[in-house]
């Protein structure tokens, strides 16, 4: 990539403006989960191997610097599921087995080597995150429900027990020096989960409510101080009221998942949480949800912009300051079956974080899964690793890198802002947003080129309410060829704060640059 610093030189495609006086949601954190594939990398891999996984996901210097790491406690499928879960990769141990047994700390020591990692690398947010209460907690004695449980396979009355165990779980790790900054005990809620290959478990909306309300009780009475996520929403759309739902589809209500069991109502959580002072209070007015089967835009399904405008609509009809976190993403659908490690996939993912920041103003987004050993756009690095002696390979995706494109440089307290200049639909071949870090007194600005050409573009600063000008930028590509790979620094005409930046075909670029000191 060249450096030019004379529009006369190159006519621009395009001419955009970052507007620094125009501003959106505050950016929490990138992030992604170690479900389930840190356990048996954690407990079996060697110590250099480990630490490289570990440098990839966390590093800032060596990898894309996630500031977020989700943790499951995991249930105790390990012991009770084996036929009911045949992928040992997709059980869990449980730090306790029986209601009067004694809690087993050892447990789980692949997913604590990995999340003691994250600390050590600067990882600012832990979340700790529960797919399915432990089995001696369970209906059925098993991780996931069968369809005689009812509305939901915790056992009836042990909402304060639940809550009590993750109390247990959230001390210890408080006293390890781990202290998780927010718990979701509720995973995917609108799923029915029936013979799932994995843990988990539904609530219906008044079981749901009872769940988070009895555990922000014993919250708000420890002297712990974690945050609750919730609902972790299987898909946008069974955020919505059911008046949004009818403006985005046309006609009904949603009815996937458990709303076809008829066992309550699995649906309108933002009315249900937000929409209700007292579950707003609760979850700290902050709704969280996952972004999948919403990466695609078909005439009439409009997923990538439309839905969106709709979820934020939804969201600041009862509240200007609600907030908004994608939990989980991979690609599913037609496109998620097959490993590819290539840029396509990764361009796939890329707009669709695009459109989680821009259009549902997302203050957080986190991947899936960290690490896959499948044939299946999961993961952001892959092994063909599957038990003890195999070889220990470590594949990166271009998901990782595109990720990081974002990760490593739009931090927490980040601030998105106005960009000018580029069109927002779903298949605008050049998108682009913009961050203004105060703190640090950056600017970052992402761009996602899935178009086959270059693009000249001139970039204007203004606005930026930092405490100087920005004269040089640097630039990180992700595409065929590069791995976040540094570029050429890029320098502004004088006293203008404006660049020409060329933006490769197929690619996905990041411009970041500070105020001199």
């Amino acid at each position: 990539m060249e450096s030019n610093t004379l529009e006369t030189q190159v006519k621009p495609d395009k001419r955009i403006t970052i507007d620094g006086g125009i501003r959106y949601q505050r950016i929490d954190n990138f992030g992604a989960s170690d479900a389930w594939s840190m356990e048996p990398l954690g407990r079996y891999w060697n110590e250099e191997n480990k630490a490289r996984v570990a440098d990839l996901l966390f590093s800032r210097e060596k990898g894309i610097g996630l500031s977020a790491w989700r943790f499951n406690i995991g249930a105790g499928s390990a012991e009770t599921d084996q036929n009911r879960i045949p992928d040992p990769w997709r059980r869990a141990e449980a730090f306790k087995m029986a209601e009067e047994g004694e809690y087993d700390w050892s447990k789980q020591s692949g997913q604590q080597w990995f999340l003691k990692a994250a600390y050590d690398r600067g990882v600012e947010t832990l979340i700790a995150f529960v797919n399915s209460p432990p089995v001696w907690m369970t209906k059925n004695g098993h991780a996931q429900p069968d369809p005689e449980v009812g509305s939901t396979n915790l056992r009836t009355g042990y909402e304060g027990k639940f809550a009590a165990y993750l109390m247990d779980v959230l001390a210890h790790f408080k006293q390890k020096g781990l202290a998780f900054n927010y718990i979701s005990p509720i995973n995917e809620p609108t799923w029915d989960w029936n013979q799932a290959w994995q843990e988990g478990n539904r609530y219906n909306n008044d079981d749901l409510k009872q769940v988070i309300l009895e555990l922000y009780r014993q919250l708000q009475q420890s002297d712990l101080h974690t945050q609750i996520s919730a609902p972790d929403g299987v898909e946008i759309t069974s955020l919505l009221d059911d008046e949004y739902y009818r403006q985005f589809a046309g006609s009904g209500t949603y009815s996937s998942g458990a709303n076809q069991l008829g066992t309550g109502k699995y649906r309108e959580y933002i009315k249900d949480l937000i929409g209700d002072p007292q579950m707003k209070e609760a979850i700290g007015n902050k709704i969280a949800s996952h972004s999948y089967w919403s990466d695609y835009s078909n005439p009439g399904d409009d997923r990538l912009v439309r839905l969106r405008q709709l979820l934020h609509n939804n969201l600041i009809h009862y509240d200007q300051d609600s907030k908004y976190w994608v939990t989980e993403y991979c690609i599913l659908g037609d496109y998620g079956p097959g490993r590819d490690l290539g840029i396509e996939p990764a361009l796939h993912a890329a707009r669709t974080i695009h459109f989680d920041l821009v259009e549902a103003h997302a203050a957080a987004w986190q991947w899936w899964t960290a690490v896959s050993k499948v044939d299946y756009k999961d993961g952001l690095i892959y092994t063909d690793y599957q038990e003890a002696g195999d070889e220990q390979n470590i594949l990166t995706s271009k998901m990782l890198w595109v990720l990081g494109n974002y990760s490593r440089f739009i931090r927490p307290g980040a601030k998105r802002v106005e960009l000018n200049g580029l069109g927002e639909e779903a298949d605008s071949g050049l998108l682009g947003s913009a961050y203004i870090h105060e703190e640090e007194q950056t600017v970052t600005v992402v761009f996602v080129n899935h178009g086959e050409h270059d693009k000249c573009i001139q970039v204007n600063l203004r606005e930026l309410g930092l405490n100087g000008p920005i004269t040089t930028m640097e630039s990180y590509v992700t595409s065929a060829e590069l791995d976040l790979a540094s570029q050429e620094t890029v320098t502004s005409e004088a006293g203008e704060q404006s660049f020409i930046l060329t933006i490769p075909g197929k690619s996905v670029v990041t411009f970041t640059g500070g105020v001199k000191e």
